[in-house]
This record gives C-alpha cells, structure tokens and sequence, in this order.
C-alpha cells in the first residue's frame, strides 16, 4: 500500500513537471516568434532604405547587396527553423505551416526586389505591390501563429490546473481505498481463521466417500487445521483417483482411443446381447460394415494428422445419424460398424444409410468430402455374430466391386451372386488348360479415311456350362483371385501370335489389368513375346485405365513399367479417359501417345450437353499435347459425322466393326 501511494505520488510529480515543461516550452517558441519579427521588421526597413535609395540613383556597393542577400536567407532559414520547433509541439501546425510559407514567399519577394533595384531601378514600382502583399501575408500569418501560441499556453496552464485538482482527488481516494483494505483484510481473517475452523469440522461429521464434492479448506495451512485439512484431502483424492481410474480402464477396453466410439470387443459383445435378445422380442437386428473409400490416397495426401481428422469426422457424422440405442464401432483402420435393432427391416437399414449419404455428401468447409461403401446383413434364425458380421463384410465388397460410395445389403440375390462368383474362381483355374479363352479383335478406324489402323484383342470366356460370360463379370473374379496373371500372359502371347499375321502397318492394342502391373517382369514378358512372334514394338498399342495409375504405394511401379515399354517403342494409350479421378494429373506425370475418349461420353454427346463438352475439350486437349484422340462406342453416322468436324483422329465402335476372330473379320484382306 505505501509503494501504491509513493507511485501515485510520484506520478502527480511526473505529470507537474511535464505540465510546465510544456508550457516553458510554448514560451520559448513564443519568444522565437518576437525574435523573428524584429528580424523581419530590420529586413524590411533595410530592404525599404536600399530601394529608395536605388530610386534616387545612389550608387549601393555590390558587398552592400550581396550582405542583404544573406540577410535574407539567414531569416528564411530561421523561419523554417522556427517552423520545425512547432510542429514538434504539436501545436498550431496550420498556422506554422502557414507562416512559413508566408515567409519563404516574403523571401523570394525581397530577393527579387533586390536585384530589381540593382540591375533595373525602374522596375522597383512594378516589383514593390508584390513584395507589400507577401509582408503583409507574413506579418497576418505570424499574428495568427503568435495567438495560437498564446492560446495553447493558457490552455496547458489550465490543463495543469485542472489534472492537479484530479490528482489530489485521487490520492484522497488511494487513502480511502486503503481504509476500505484494511477493514476487507479484517473480513478476510475472520474467513480465514474462523469459517475454516467450522467447515472442517463440517466435513468430518458428514464426510462420505463419493458423496461429499465439498472442497477442503485450510489445505495451504502450515498449522495443524493445515495437517488435518490436507490428510482429508489426500485420502478423498486417493479414493476418486482410483475410482476414475477403473472407470478410464474400462472405457479404453472397450473403445477406440481416437474416436471415442466402441472397438472392436464392446461391438462383438453387443452384438452377440442383442442377438441373443432379438429371439425373445422378435426384433432383427442389422449390422453394417463400413469403409472408407480411398482412405490411404487421403493419408499419403494429408498425413496420419490429416487422416486421423477424417476418421474423427466420419465418426461424428455415423453418431449423428443412427438412434440413441443404436451402436457405432471403428473396428479398426478406416473400417466402421453399426448395429441396430429394429422390428420393420429392411426398411430401417434403408433408411439409415439414407441419412448417412445424405449427410455426406451435405455442403461442408471441410477440403476432404468423406466418401464410404456400406454393406449391410440382416439377421436370421440361429445366427452368430461372427456369421452375420461376415456376411456385411460381403456386401461391403460388392458394393466397393460396383463403383464405391454406395451400399448394398446382403440377400438372396447376392447370396446367388456369391455362390455363383466362388464357381467361377474355380471354373477359371480349368479355364486355360481346358482352352475355354479366345481372342477378338476390333478395328479402329482413322476417323477421316476410315481405313483401318489397328485392332483391340478383346479376351472372351464360354463357360462349357454357363455359356458366354462377360468380361465384366469374369476379369474382377480374375483379378481377385491371382489369376489374371496366367490369363494376361495367354492373352499376350495368343494377340502377338494373331498379329504377326497381319499387314505391318496395322497396330494390336492390348488392355493391360492394373493387377498385372504388380510384376516386375511384365515389360519384360511383352518384350520377349514381340520378339518371339516378330512383331515389331512400334505396333503395340498398350491400354491401361486410369485406376492402373492409383495403386497407391504401386503408383511407382506401374509408372515404371510404362516408361521401360515406352522406351522399347511401344505406344501407351489412356483407356477409358475422363472416369477416373485424376485424369489430368495422369496426363501430367507421365506421357501418353493415344487417349480413349469412354464411349459413355460419345454416346450421349447429342443429347447431353456437358458430355458434348467433354468430348470436344478432350479432342482439342489431346491436340495441344500432341496426342492421338480415339473415340470409343461410335455406333451411328450423326456420331461419325459430328467426331469429324471436331478433329479427332481415330474412331471404334459398331460402326467401324464389331469385335470378331480373325476367321470370321469383315475385310480379311485389308490385312493379310
């Protein structure tokens, strides 16, 4: 409190000082004002005699001259000086500034009057209103500089005045609000000294352990109410502690540390409850297995930090649209489950992944827009949690199988499915040996001459059983299976085989499978499979889609491969351009001699306007890049037509040719 009163004191000191400190220093620039007017008044009169004199035609010594044109200057100098002192006051900075222009036009008046009268003494007339009217400017100016001056003076007198009233006031307040301290520190010791002494008491009366949330007072005591306090205090913090413990123990046994949601045990366990329970309530229960679509591209892109937000932000949005009852669990990586119970299934599990689609794909700030495929199984009869689980997970599969971001839940007719993809995994294995493959062959046409520049092999299964199965069908299992390896080097081997018989000139095109890409050796396979059938390399046209180029960590060997076939002369060709996600970024890290414009796009460029765009822009990208442009699926004249007048290079589809073997192709001539 003293040193509170000695600052104020000091303060009200300081504030004194820097009153009259202003004010002497007003009086100085006052008393600089006075000195600059008897110079000015000395100027003129000595300007005043010379001019006359001159007038009269008294000789004036040229020494005579040039002193009052120093004279001159010396007071233009002072004025500026005068001017600066000033405005460092801050004070009167208009009329300063006025006054000093005034002056320096003063000056330039005198100093044009004098060589007047030197050189031409009858120009002092014509020059002498000019040199009256910047004295007067001068004289008005400095008048008005000089009141403002004396103005700001009482104005920094009254100011001191005012604020010593202000501060006297204020350490008559400083000494009551000490008074008024020294009667709180009375109040204060009394809290402190006899309520705590009463509380304490209180607290060992009631005390429970878990019940009492009460705080312990007296704990910062070095006396023994301090000892008691804290002995208290520690014995309650001991027993929440442990208490907080187990419960934390527990909470981490059963849920996932990053999201908070049940794991993997917590969602097992509910599950097996509530279908246990379901047999007494009648209810079905629905599990959903879901997963991230493209979660490692967003990892390698942002980070585990960044990933890590991700799976936070999709597990608020799953707890956001089931029910309260509801469970949602991470089962681990970017794998998520629900459980719900619900008597109107399927409609409920509809329903629900509704809601999450619709959620979504809802306008967010967010950069990453979380897109997932869910599979979904309903419960039956005598089921295990294991076995329904098993079967969401098949239905997660087929809807990642069917393009991503969808769901799909599992029923007879996917069972149907299943059964039916598992035969034909087997069937495939007997599929070569058993020489169920052929091979044909599709033209594509330049789009000008329509003569026929190459042929796309096509792979076709007839299942001895099952008839013609579609490449769509029958590649996936291939692929899933480990056995489009074996298949793709058949078809290698059978489409160099079928183009050695051709004219040089006509290109094979081969569709390469993104798994295929995963060997090291297959630049070499193709390498040695030309070379063993004689086909030169500069007529092979291989085709990769777009999904070949996002393997993720295989990104660099499929890169790879595709230089070292480059390099050999084989042509790399974009298959299915404007599907994928990256289109142009693929464009951009590796360079393509042909892109395959999809023939969805050709197929609806007359009726749709954006895939119009898509085909146009495409043509003239491939055009700026150097690249050679085929259209895909063209099926009718207007089509043709239409691709001609845009420019693109060359042309596929029904129109040109259907795909046939070699002993059945339409114009065998043109290439034998």
């Amino acid at each position: 409190m003293a040193l509170a009163l000695l600052a104020i004191g000091l303060s009200v000191g300081n504030k004194i000082h820097q009153a009259d400190l202003r004010i002497t220093i007003l009086s100085d620039a006052l008393g600089r004002e006075d000195r600059l007017d008897q110079a000015q008044r000395r100027l003129r009169q000595d300007v005043g005699r010379l001019t006359r004199g001159a007038e009269q035609g008294v000789k004036v010594p040229d020494a005579r001259w040039k002193e009052l044109h120093e004279q001159i200057a010396q007071f233009e100098r002072e004025s500026l000086q005068g001017g600066q002192s000033h405005n460092r006051l801050e004070t009167g900075s208009a009329a300063v500034q006025k006054e000093r222009q005034a002056a320096a036009v003063f000056a330039t008046a005198s100093d044009q009057l004098i060589e007047t009268s030197r050189l031409r003494p009858s120009g002092i007339k014509a020059d002498m209103p000019r040199f009256l009217g910047a004295l007067t400017s001068l004289e008005l100016s400095r008048s008005q500089a000089r009141q403002e001056l004396t103005t700001a003076i009482w104005n920094a007198a009254d100011k001191n005045r005012r604020e010593s009233r202000r501060d006297i006031i204020s350490v008559l307040l400083g000494g009551l609000g000490i008074v008024a301290i020294i009667f709180s520190m009375a109040i204060w010791l009394r809290r402190r000294l006899v309520l705590p002494i009463t509380v304490m008491a209180a607290r060992l009366r009631d005390f429970r352990v878990g019940e009492s949330d009460g705080a312990v007072p007296g704990l910062e005591r070095d006396d023994e109410l301090g000892d008691l306090a804290r002995g208290l205090y520690e014995y309650r913090s001991a027993v929440e502690s442990r208490r907080s413990a187990e419960r934390r123990a527990e909470f981490l046994a059963n849920h996932d540390m990053l999201t908070g949601l049940a794991n993997r045990l917590l969602f097992e366990n509910r599950l097996a409850h509530e279908l246990a329970r379901s047999v007494r309530t009648g209810d079905v229960v629905a599990v959903f297995a879901i997963d991230l679509d493209a979660f490692k591209a967003i990892n390698d892109r942002m980070g585990h930090s960044g990933g890590d937000q991700v799976l936070k932000r999709t597990a608020r949005l799953l707890s956001s649209c089931v029910r309260g009852d509801d469970v949602v669990a991470r089962i681990g990586g970017d794998e998520f489950a629900v459980i719900q119970v619900a008597r109107s299934q399927p409609e409920a599990a509809e329903a629900l992944i509704s809601r999450i689609f619709k959620m979504a794909a809802a306008p967010s700030d967010e950069t990453v827009a979380i897109k997932m495929s869910i599979g979904a199984a309903l419960s039956e009869p005598g089921q295990t949690g294991d076995e329904l689980h098993e079967l969401a997970d098949r239905a997660l599969y087929r809807a990642k199988a069917d393009g991503k971001n969808t769901a799909r839940i599992y029923n007879k007719d996917l069972r149907d499915e299943e059964r039916r993809r598992v035969r034909l995994a087997r069937d495939l294995e007997d599929g070569i040996s058993a020489n169920e493959f052929r091979l044909a062959f599709q033209p594509i046409a330049d789009a000008v001459s329509l003569e026929i520049v190459a042929y796309e092999a096509l792979l076709r299964w007839h299942h001895p059983s099952l008839g013609e199965i579609p490449p769509d069908i029958f590649i996936p299992i291939a692929e899933s299976s480990g056995l489009i390896d074996a298949i793709g080097s058949w078809m290698i081997d059978h489409a160099l085989c079928a183009a050695s018989t051709w004219a040089p000139k006509v290109s094979l095109a081969v569709n390469l499978s993104p798994i295929q890409f995963r060997s090291v050796g297959l630049a070499t396979e193709i390498y040695d499979g030309a070379l063993r059938w004689g086909v030169a390399f500069d007529r092979l046209e291989l085709e990769v889609t777009e999904s070949a180029t996002l393997l993720g960590f295989q990104r660099d060997n499929v890169l790879t491969t595709l230089r070292a076939l480059r390099e050999c002369g084989a042509k790399v060709v974009m298959d299915d351009f404007g599907t994928g996600h990256s289109s142009l970024s693929n464009l951009k890290e590796f360079t393509f001699d042909k892109i395959k414009i999809d023939r969805s796009f050709v197929a609806t460029m007359h009726n749709n306007a954006s895939s119009s765009s898509i085909v146009k822009a495409t043509i003239g990208l491939g055009k700026s890049l150097g690249l050679i442009i085929v259209a895909e699926g063209v099926e009718t004249e207007e089509q043709l037509s239409v691709l001609q007048q845009w420019g693109c290079d060359q042309v596929q589809g029904f129109l040109i040719g259907k795909p046939s073997d070699l002993r059945s192709m339409a114009g065998a001539e043109a290439v034998n």
